[in-house]
This record gives structure tokens, C-alpha cells and sequence, in this order.
């Protein structure tokens, strides 16, 4: 699934390029657009089944840079399920060149941080797309 960002001044660094770590929450809103999708929003997640999704790893490769009032796409495709994680691949490109490539784990965790099962319902959806 795939999430349009418009690159604003305050994303950028002194050179009008975007700040390394600003790509981080371009991706963060790609994964949450993604699970939007398919109809999961984080606070019914959590108010409901008691769960919520951390970044445990997250391996980002800067390819080329991203500018000022750039308009930028980010793809997001899931690599792998299991029962309380999920591995993504998830790239952002200007037009059709690939700026960033990524691989990112989320795992699902109660309120204490402990690893949760996410519901079988939300994992045959995932397993869908």
C-alpha cells in the first residue's frame, strides 16, 4: 500500500534536504496508513484488545535524498507474520526513483511491554495483503 508525503521546510536540514531521522516518521505514517487500510486503527487496538505495536529493529539504506516541497511516496508491503510480529518492507521513492529502502519489525506488546498475540481476525486480514 502505498502513503503520498509532502516534504515541508521543517522536515528539511540546512541544505533543503530532509533530515536523515525525519524519514523515520515518513515510514511510521506509511505503517500506520497501512493498517488504516485495512481498517485497524491503533487506539481501537488498544482500547479494545489491549495492544499495541514498538519498533524492535528497523535497517534503513539513505540511497538518495529527498528536498524541500518534494512529493514523496512511501511503499509499504509486509514480508512476514507471525503471532505477535510483523516484518515489513517498506521503501520511499520520488516519482520512480527509490530514495530508501528499509526493513522494519513492529512487534505487538500489552501495557507492560510484554509480547502480546495479536487477534486471529487481525492476522487472517494481514495474512491477505
Amino acid at each position: 500500500m502505498n502513503t503520498k508525503i509532502k516534504v515541508y521546510y521543517e522536515d528539511t536540514d540546512a541544505s533543503t534536504m530532509v533530515y536523515y531521522a525525519n524519514y523515520l516518521k515518513y515510514l511510521e505514517r506509511g505503517r500506520s496508513d497501512f493498517l488504516y487500510k485495512l481498517g485497524f486503527n491503533h487506539k481501537n487496538l488498544f482500547n479494545e484488545h489491549k495492544f499495541y505495536f514498538v519498533v524492535k529493529s528497523c535497517n534503513v539504506e539513505y540511497i538518495k535524498p529527498a528536498y524541500f516541497e518534494d512529493i514523496l511516496e512511501v511503499k509499504t508491503k509486509i514480508l512476514n507474520i507471525s503471532k505477535a510480529k510483523i516484518k515489513f518492507n517498506q521503501t520511499i521513492h520520488r516519482e520512480n526513483i527509490i530514495l530508501l529502502d528499509s526493513i522494519i519489525t513492529i512487534v505487538a506488546v500489552d501495557k507492560y511491554g510484554k509480547i502480546f498475540k495479536m487477534p486471529n481476525e487481525m492476522l487472517e486480514i494481514l495474512n491477505k495483503n
